[in-house]
């Protein structure tokens, strides 16, 4: 009875240290399991900080330009307001616009005539019906060597298809002044 004794001794001591392996491998696996999850896990964590960090500092220089057109668009505005008062006073005061195309030299005359505006005036392609330019009387000079020259130069700089009439260019009686070098 004493081998039958210790034969089912060993049989359980042998299957209690197999059920203590298994147990112990199950552990390991279940750690490198988890270890792996966790990196994975940490790893999509940054990537997901990384890119939100992006989009904070996208978000921020969208703000900072947004802040900066603002303040753009306020210059820009206090400026045609200041242009509007400017217009206005020199209405009051009938102030006549003068348009100057090229420059005095040797030999070239000062030619002059009168310019309107048309019914649809385009600025850098931008249809205006209506203008406070429109109440100003507008002188345009030219500074050329012939009449052709000076008629060529105030069309190229007001084009009839921008909506501007220019009259018949007169000429002035003094030259261009002469330049004297020293």
């Amino acid at each position: 009875m004493l081998e039958e004794f210790s034969i089912t001794l060993f049989v359980i001591a042998l299957l209690g240290a197999v059920c203590m392996v298994a147990m112990v491998l199950f552990r390991q696996t279940l750690l490198y399991a988890t270890r792996n999850a966790v990196a994975e896990m940490e790893g999509r964590v940054a990537k997901t900080r990384a890119s939100f960090d992006g989009a904070v500092k996208a978000h921020e220089q969208n703000q900072a330009r947004t802040r900066d057109l603002e303040e753009e668009r306020r210059m820009i505005q206090n400026q045609l307001a200041e242009a509007q008062r400017r217009l206005l006073a020199a209405q009051a005061d009938n102030f006549e616009l003068i348009h100057e195309v090229g420059e005095a030299g040797a030999g070239r005359r000062l030619y002059t005539g009168s310019l309107s505006l048309g019914a649809t005036l385009t600025v850098n392609q931008t249809a205006t019906t209506h203008s406070h330019l429109r109440g100003c009387p507008h002188q345009v000079e030219v500074w050329a060597e012939n009449q052709a020259e000076a008629l060529r130069l105030a069309r190229q700089a007001f084009p009839e298809t921008a909506g501007f009439t220019l009259s018949m260019l007169q000429t002035q009686d003094a030259p261009a002044p002469q330049l004297v070098a020293s």
